[in-house]
């Protein structure tokens, strides 16, 4: 759709956050922008003061279940590989370099010597604290056993010897071989080229055994940049500090990080996030809405002008929709999805709602950006506003003109007026169209998710955002590949409960395809297949503002909202 007009931000539209340049990469783009490409001299110290809506269930990275414990987990740990993020491509790590054998069916990585976990009283020695290929093996197996979802089907799926492993049917799995603490063989039973993207992501970060032995998944300890120092006694307030042994330097030789700590503040109300921002209590302003950018201009012109203040707007891989439970009446029925999914008018919710702040949702799970270009979007129907058979599939399922239709509750984030908003706008659509009125219920994150995955809920709203930049990551959302014992069990990050066989054996076909274009003919296969079950409305795919102090350099915003602020540094 044509992208709107704005007032008060023409001049500026579409100017990428990006001052600084710690990492190299191919982004010419970029690189030849005299503003983008600032190379002072990086200056140490300092702590990043952040500010975020919400405070997180787990920072355990084999359990995170929302962006925020994805933003600090990912400066604790480290995986085999990396995510530059400039420029998303996957860099070495732990792992300083790696090969793949002519089939494509091992990969050798090479590991560091240097890596040493976070100094804790679990260590008994110095020497302990070292990271070996012992390490790496010992967080697959929690992957592939003990934490295993859909996430991990790239590694259940190719690994030699990981189901057998998940099922106890083995102690160890005979894919994974050490061949000296410096050496690990990863042999997979298929080619599975995606897999490196798993192996970038938080959720493959490389723990220490000792370490989880002490605290289970309450783990802090990590091999990452900074350290988990404390929380404060009304969990609004977490502090990192620098980890002085970190192992990673910048390409000048600079030993990382740059900062002497972060500190993040959790503050629920946008309109005290807005004051700390502005008493330089904060140093960015996350995801706010258009009308907040076009208010803070208004107000201080001359910030922006300045480069006091810089915005950065861009889409982001992911995707706003409404989830079904399809194991309860009535969504388990799918003329009763079909005629919800035909009965919103998604122009209207972007007009009027978001105020042109996102793609309408006119295609399937996996969100339209330019990262994923090679995806063919054109082969996936959404569903398009048309009342009339939205009617008719109401009919269908037993409930002409609304009658007889059960009660059905809304669950949304406490907190977030945007979703609030819009479900006022859907409640109304669907009692003018399908005579059906549903209930909105608002509730913290925890709770929404922990409802959701125990199927507690029927109707939730959730922003999946993309953790490696694959199809394959959100459609893995939908495997049902994990049995449930019963219509209560836990289901993350299947939450809908969808179950489809043929899905499941497209999406395990495409794991061991090498050929990037038969890969991506079965993404969307299967993606078509979902769409025909729908088990989600997709709304919308959002964009997002961020605004920053113009003395934070190197803080890359890109399309997964993947931080790295191991480079950041302050002036």
């Amino acid at each position: 759709m044509p992208i709107k007009p704005y007032t008060y931000l023409l001049y500026f539209a579409g100017i990428l956050l990006l001052l600084g340049s710690c990492i190299n990469d191919n982004s010419d783009a970029i690189d030849k922008d005299p503003v983008l490409s600032d190379t002072s001299n990086p200056i140490p110290g300092g702590v990043l003061e952040l500010i975020e809506k919400e405070f997180y269930r787990s920072i355990f990275p084999y359990s995170i279940e929302e962006n925020i414990g994805y933003k600090i987990s990912s400066q604790l740990h480290n995986g085999l590989l990396k995510m530059n993020p400039k420029s998303l491509a996957i860099e070495p790590n732990i792992a300083k370099s790696w090969d793949i054998n002519d089939e494509q069916t091992e990969y050798t990585f090479h590991l560091r010597n240097d890596v040493s976990f976070h100094e804790d009283t679990c260590f008994s020695s110095p020497e302990e604290t070292f990271m070996t290929a012992n390490d790496v093996v010992f967080s697959i197996e929690l992957m592939c056993g003990e934490f295993y979802n859909s996430g991990y089907n790239l590694l259940m799926k190719n690994l030699i010897g990981a189901e057998a492993f998940y099922h106890d049917e083995c102690d160890s799995i005979s894919g994974v071989e050490v061949i000296n603490d410096s050496t690990i063989v990863f042999k997979l039973t298929e080619p599975a080229p995606t897999i490196i993207y798993l192996l970038a992501s938080s959720k493959a970060s490389v723990i220490s055994e000792v370490a989880y032995k002490a605290y289970g998944h309450n783990l802090h300890i990590g091999n990452g940049p900074f350290t988990f120092l404390e929380v404060n006694a009304d969990s609004t307030e977490i502090s990192l500090g620098k980890n002085k042994n970190y192992f990673r330097t910048s390409n000048n030789g600079d030993k990382l990080p740059y900062l002497d700590g972060v500190h993040i503040k959790i503050v629920e109300n946008e309109k005290e996030r807005t004051d700390l921002f502005l008493n330089k209590e904060a140093m960015v302003l996350f995801d706010i809405s258009e009308n907040k950018v076009e208010s803070l201009f208004e107000s201080h012109h001359s910030s922006f002008d300045n480069g006091v203040f810089v915005v950065d707007r861009k889409p982001v891989m992911a995707t706003d929709c409404y989830e079904f439970n399809l194991s309860r009446t009535p969504f388990n029925n799918v003329h009763v999805r079909k005629a919800f999914a035909h009965a919103i008018n998604k122009n209207k919710l972007i007009d009027n709602v978001l105020n042109g702040q996102g793609r309408i949702g006119n295609k399937g799970i996996v969100p339209v950006v330019n990262t994923l270009k090679n995806y063919n979007f054109d082969t996936i129907q959404g569903y398009n506003y048309d009342p009339e058979l939205a009617k008719e599939h109401l009919t269908k399922a037993g409930y002409p003109n609304g009658e007889g239709f059960p009660e059905v509750v809304l669950e949304l984030t406490f907190g977030h007026p945007l979703q609030e908003n819009v479900a006022k706008e859907v409640q109304n659509q669907l009692n003018n169209t399908l005579n059906i009125a549903i209930t909105i219920e608002e509730e913290k994150m925890s709770t929404l998710i922990d409802r959701a995955a125990h199927g507690k809920s029927q109707m939730n709203h959730f922003t999946w955002l993309g953790e490696y930049p694959s199809p394959m990551d959100f459609l893995n959302v939908f495997y049902g590949g994990v049995d449930l014992e019963n219509d209560t069990s836990y289901s993350w990050p299947n939450t809908t409960r969808y179950r489809n066989k043929e899905y499941d054996a497209i999406l395990e076909k495409a794991l061991v395809t090498s050929d990037k274009e038969n890969r991506f003919r079965l993404y969307e296969e299967a993606e078509s297949i979902l769409m025909n079950d729908v088990p989600v409305i997709i709304l919308w795919y959002p964009e997002v503002y961020n605004v920053i102090y113009g003395n934070v350099h190197n803080l890359f915003f890109n399309e997964m909202l993947h931080f790295d602020f191991s480079c950041v540094y302050l002036n």
